[in-house]
């Protein structure tokens, strides 16, 4: 009734594409990173090695009802060799999940991805690293331990706000000192000349609003002057936001967000849309016109077009940033979970995880006491 075929790097995901598609509409909750374009431009640009992912379908009686891309990678904890095979990570990919029919148990999966690595060329596995999940996907129920020892980790949250109500209704639950700061910084604007909002989602206009984007965002501490993180810096991260226009603009699923002082661009969000979602994926803005706060201010202009024009029921900024949170915000965790093999690296492996989390508490305990006494020093 199992099996699970193998497919290596570009090649093998064109493979597998048939069965990507049929699978999307068999999940419980599609999100922009189950989709095929997302894993297109991701392993074909921001993965070192072009054949390094490898895609385990698993079929039951001859039906794809699970995709997991994974990667192998060889690695060493205290001087302890292990075999760890993990979802593809990268900082601009900080959201993660496979695909699986929601017909069938998360278990039943990974018992068949277990029988499939236990045979691969790769001569077998010690752990499971799924990193960047969110508590709804399928694999926070290997939680359970049913598939064998398990640890899972609290990463960060995923935050969102509904657009819900009015926007009255929205900023009603903010602190009155962040309300009062939204309406100085929007005081401010209105004394600006030319002030303009825009949205960019059809294909032929946005080549050019991103190009703006990519010129705010290397302007301020990103740019060449400062981290040196900016897209534009980076050609492999440039292919990879063009490859995600080239694959969502046709179905409308690529917005790029502007606010605009006297025709120059001030602030600017990179975002993709699903059915219900708008994900600000990139955020920049001018540090010159810091005082008209012009991050909070697009924002705000994209939560009330939200509203008005039911476009999108939710605004998702993928990751926590700290200042979201002034937002009063929805938030969804989000998890790394390992799950260890029973040989003797893995339970090795297993152990030592577990006594250094049992350990964490009581290490920033002692940290935050040190820090503590310090500070009451004369």
């Amino acid at each position: 009734m199992w099996q699970v075929d193998v497919h290596k790097g570009p090649d093998g995901l064109t493979a597998v594409a048939d069965d990507w598609r049929n699978l999307l509409n068999k999940l419980p909750r599609e999100r922009y990173f189950h989709n095929y374009g997302w894993w297109k431009a991701h392993i074909e640009t921001l993965d070192p090695v072009s054949d390094s992912v490898s895609f385990f379908v698993v079929r039951n009686n001859g039906q794809a009802v699970a995709i997991l891309p994974l990667r192998r990678r060889a690695k060493k904890w205290v001087g302890l060799p292990f075999r760890q095979w993990e979802l593809p990570t990268h900082l601009h990919v900080p959201l993660n999940d496979i695909l699986c029919d929601r017909d069938v148990t998360t278990d039943e999966v990974i018992a068949a991805l277990r029988h499939a690595l236990r045979n691969h060329e790769s001569g077998g596995w010690d752990v499971l690293i799924f990193t960047g999940v969110m508590e709804e996907s399928p694999l926070t129920k290997l939680a359970a331990g049913v598939s064998g020892p398990v640890i899972a980790t609290l990463l960060k949250t995923c935050d969102y706000l509904a657009c819900e109500g009015t926007y009255d209704e929205v900023t009603g639950k903010f602190s009155r000192n962040f309300r009062s700061n939204l309406n100085k910084a929007r005081n401010k604007l209105a004394r600006e000349l030319n002030v303009e909002f825009t949205s960019v989602t059809d294909h032929a206009e946005l080549p050019h609003s991103f190009s703006d984007f990519l010129d705010i965002e290397a302007s301020g501490w990103k740019g060449a002057e400062g981290t040196g993180t900016a897209i534009k810096l980076h050609p492999d991260l440039m292919k990879f936001y063009q490859q995600l226009i080239y694959d969502f603009a046709p179905r409308g699923r690529v917005m790029i967000n502007s606010l605009k002082v006297g025709g120059k661009v001030i602030a600017s969000q990179f975002c993709l849309k699903d059915n219900d979602t708008l994900y600000i994926l990139k955020l920049a803005y001018d540090e010159n016109w810091s005082k008209v706060a012009p991050g909070n201010m697009l924002l705000e202009r994209v939560i009330q077009e939200g509203i008005l024009r039911k476009g999108f029921q939710y605004v998702n900024l993928v990751g926590d940033p700290p200042w979201f949170k002034d937002w009063q915000p929805d938030s969804q965790p989000v998890y790394n979970i390992a799950l260890f093999n029973k040989t003797p690296a893995g339970l090795a492996l297993f152990s030592a995880m577990k006594i250094k989390q049992w350990l964490r508490p009581f290490y920033y305990r002692y940290i935050r006491r040190n820090h503590a006494e310090k500070n009451s020093r004369p």
